[in-house]
């Protein structure tokens, strides 16, 4: 009888989690699409983390298409995940390359998009193209 006694003193004297502790909390971005018809598309999309007001992991992903057979993917030749400078966002950046002839390559062939994330699961496309 002694010993449950002491073993329940023991786990009654182990702190219980915070009710302030913050929640893991994820999102996902809506796809972005970019292309040039009959030739190419690529999406770029991201999945992110939150503890509370801080971001926690970021997860690009980008998928891509080839439409055309004298086009091929080259890949993704610059991406980046940065703080906002206020440390409260996520700045995410991918720049990807598709090789395709001068007719089709005159048109582009390399899209990128910039999405900016924040804690709260709100997020913002905020610049997209496609370069020659």
């Amino acid at each position: 009888m002694r010993a449950l006694v002491l073993a329940a003193a023991l786990v009654a004297a182990v702190p219980a989690p915070s009710a302030a502790a913050a929640e893991r909390t994820c999102w996902t971005t809506e796809p972005v699409t970019l292309g040039v018809e009959g030739a190419w598309a690529y999406t770029y999309e991201v999945s992110w983390c939150a503890e509370g007001t801080e971001i926690t992991t970021v997860d690009p992903a980008v998928t891509h298409q080839v439409l055309n057979p004298v086009c091929r993917w080259v890949g993704s030749i610059e991406e980046s995940v940065t703080k906002t400078p206020d440390g409260a966002a996520r700045q995410a950046f991918n720049l990807s390359e598709f090789s395709c002839p001068a007719d089709i390559g005159a048109k582009g062939v390399n899209p990128w998009v910039i999405i900016l994330l924040h804690a709260d699961g709100t997020y913002a496309v905020t610049d997209t193209g496609i370069h020659l």
